[in-house]
């Protein structure tokens, strides 16, 4: 007679068989782990495509955190049979409750946000779950019942989502192509999250002292001012701009292209691409970007898949103190200042850098993909066949961690203050004015990037015959209490209304042009100047034909469906905009190091100021970084941030280098911590050391010392 029948718990009623004890607690597992992480991950294949991870790494991933766990226990409730059936029914009661109360966790994290109270009832209801289990065969059938769970999620995971796009990819069918008809060189450089009203002055001219190579490009190219995209996300914007085609609201991340720029050049020209995102250029075409070694990518996946199931199921109080997952596909684990120092001894290749700024530090996955644009724009030559160089650079693109120069910086507490999970900007002017500061100094270095990239072209002859082009995927917005990034009716100026210049081969005069082009009418405008892409279908038009249509659609890519706006009533609001903006932070660099109360207090020498006292006390970030600078290194401390303890948020601050005061700024209140952070002018911090001190302010000029870090 079997163990089931012969032994049953203090009920005495039939105890189920040990591989269906193991399948019980997959199940609960899954409902309580594994089913909230592929929601979120299912939803597109975003996250797997932008990180190169193969159908291998998907799969190892996928049975991996739906049955190793499980079996885990499930061995050791194995092991604990052979020396005491007793025993390892009281081991498997503890399994239970412990998952129960996973499962549990994922109602009360939201009505209990506090981390004691959410894990408190968790534990409660999974004691009660335990409990019911082992007296009442109701429940052991119930849990049997739901056995097959594992291996549903699993399949709808792998092969009714997005993510059977890498699993299984599709042919794309027969891959279209053309004849180039002439030997034009083609380059275009798309830069990352970049409204076009941020590199306009009040006069809606280039910024020439922040934007030089911009403004170089305002003279000698067609600046389409009132360009717009037609997508708020990279996997549908970059592919409208690759392809001339319209993205369907319901665009997948791991379609194929069969008709793209690459695919149309490629007979007649030499291709070199970095798509930091998407893969529109077929393998046949491009081939496969390094990717690491399959254990290098399983740990990278690992590192940042245990931040997002930490941000799925913790309480909120306790979610909330983990890195951001909102704004990037990867790299979510923070970059210390010995990481970032130990980043500039293993990565300080010689070709990782753009002209006149330094090495690209550290290991992060976005600066990864910022390494291999610079690299290769240190390759462009003119030999051989006419080049086709297709360069996405990630810029000004978050992580924000560039200064002006290309110097590194780094940013402890939240990765961006003021900025929900579900990317949505508190109502507090100064964080998003901060994150303006941060954009403005990452965009100075795409700035640069665009320099190097121009400077290489002309050194190697491509820039006067070439058709060099310039354009963003798609924009980002500062309004408090708006999003961030997806498109929404009041943040769609500067979501849509991206830049696009155009220098045709031997244009040397600029000029403006106020069409309604859409970013699908590049490819098209492609065709035109190489004079191919007959047999092709283009949604757009090419840029110099009449635009007519004035219904300006932009995809929602988290809704999946278009928003569309008014292309006179949006151009007038894009200027409403740029006149914002250029009132908060007039054209020029040093405006930018201005955010804050009390800014007359800039360029004045503490000791001429009246002095105070405070109970507050401050704890500096990174503060031994001010005692030893080393310039040229590659990193610069400008983010002055950290902790204050005794004060409350919105508390006026200054800080100080060397004795006068260079920045101003308030606290704020950050998940668990009052915090400060102030950007400091990189000019002020020269030499081998600099004194730092942070000040709360009264009275509009009264300093109370909170923190002193340096020498």
């Amino acid at each position: 007679m079997s163990d089931a029948q012969t032994e049953g718990p203090a009920s005495e009623q039939k105890w189920p068989s040990w591989w269906l004890l193991g399948l019980q607690l997959a199940a609960l597992w899954c409902l309580g782990l594994v089913r909230p992480l592929f929601d979120v991950l299912d939803s597109d294949s975003a996250f797997f495509v932008a990180r190169g991870n193969t159908a291998g790494d998907v799969l190892i991933f996928a049975i991996g955190v739906t049955f190793l766990v499980p079996l885990v226990l499930t061995l050791i409730e194995v092991a604990t049979r052979a020396v005491s059936k007793p025993a390892a029914r009281v081991v498997h009661i503890i399994f239970v409750v412990l998952l129960a109360a996973l499962v549990a966790l994922q109602f009360a994290r939201g009505p209990f946000s506090a981390t004691f109270l959410a894990f408190a009832v968790s534990l409660a209801i999974g004691a009660l779950v335990g409990w019911a289990f082992w007296k009442t065969a109701g429940m052991r059938s119930f849990l049997s019942i739901i056995t097959p769970a594992p291996f549903i999620f699993l399949a709808l995971f792998l092969f009714a989502s997005p993510v059977a796009d890498i699993i299984m990819p599709s042919s794309g069918g027969s891959t279209a192509s053309g004849e180039s008809g002439n030997a034009t060189p083609v380059v275009l450089v798309i830069f990352d999250e970049l409204p076009a009203a941020t590199l306009m002055t009040a006069q809606k001219k280039v910024d020439a002292e922040r934007y030089p190579n911009f403004a170089q490009l305002e003279t000698t190219s067609t600046w389409y001012q009132n360009h717009t995209t037609v997508a708020d996300a990279t996997f549908a914007a970059v592919p409208a701009i690759l392809t001339g085609k319209t993205p369907p609201d319901n665009r997948v991340s791991g379609e194929t292209f069969p008709q793209s720029v690459y695919t149309m050049l490629a007979s007649n020209h030499r291709v070199t691409n970095i798509e930091a995102i998407t893969h529109v250029c077929p393998t046949s075409i491009c081939a496969p970007q390094s990717r690491g070694t399959q254990s290098e990518r399983l740990q990278s996946l690992f590192d940042d898949l245990s931040i997002v199931t930490g941000r799925v199921v913790l309480p909120n109080e306790l979610a909330d103190t983990l890195p951001s997952v909102g704004t990037d596909y990867g790299g979510f684990t923070k970059t210390t200042s010995s990481g970032l120092q130990a980043g500039k001894q293993s990565k300080a290749d010689a070709n990782a850098r753009f002209k006149d700024s330094p090495p690209i530090l550290s290991d992060s996955l976005a600066n990864e993909r910022l390494r291999g644009v610079a690299e290769t724009q240190s390759a462009i030559n003119g030999g051989g066949k006419p080049p086709l160089y297709v360069l996405h650079v990630e810029l000004p693109h978050v992580p924000w961690r560039f200064g002006p120069t290309g110097d590194q910086y780094i940013a402890d507490g939240p990765e961006m203050p003021g900025l929900s999970e579900d990317q949505t900007w508190e109502k507090n002017k100064y964080l998003t004015n901060l994150a303006i500061q941060r954009f403005t100094m990452q965009m100075e270095y795409g700035d640069k990037a665009l320099g190097s990239i121009i400077d290489k072209m002309k050194k190697t002859g491509l820039w006067e015959k070439s058709l060099f082009i310039v354009t963003a995927d798609h924009g980002a917005s500062f309004r408090p209490g708006d999003s961030r990034r997806p498109v929404t009716q009041t943040n769609f100026p500067e979501i849509a209304n991206t830049p696009l210049f155009v220098k045709l081969p031997g244009q040397t005069t600029g000029r403006v042009s106020a069409a309604a082009t859409r970013s699908i009418d590049i490819l098209p405008t492609i065709a035109q100047v190489t004079k191919t892409g007959e047999n092709l279908k283009f949604d757009g038009i090419p840029l110099d034909a009449k635009h007519t249509n004035m219904k300006i659609g932009v995809r929602n890519g988290r809704l999946r469906k278009k928003l569309y706006a008014n292309f006179p009533e949006l151009m007038a609001r894009r200027d409403e905009l740029v006149a914002q903006w250029t009132k908060e932070f007039p054209a020029g660099r040093a405006s930018i190091y201005r955010n804050g109360p009390n800014q007359g207090l800039i360029g004045k020498q503490v000791s001429s100021l009246p002095t105070g006292s405070s109970n507050a006390k401050a704890k500096v970030d990174n503060g031994s970084l001010y005692g030893k600078l080393a310039p040229g290194s590659g990193v610069n401390p400008i983010y002055f941030s950290g902790t204050i303890d005794g004060a409350g948020a919105g508390v006026p601050l200054a800080a100080a280098v060397n004795g006068k005061v260079v920045a101003v700024g308030e606290s704020f209140q950050a998940p668990g911590d009052i915090r400060f952070a102030i950007i400091l002018p990189p000019d002020s911090l020269t030499g081998s050391h600099a004194r730092v001190q942070l000040f709360s302010v009264s009275g509009g000029s009264t300093l109370a010392p909170l923190a002193t870090v340096g020498r």
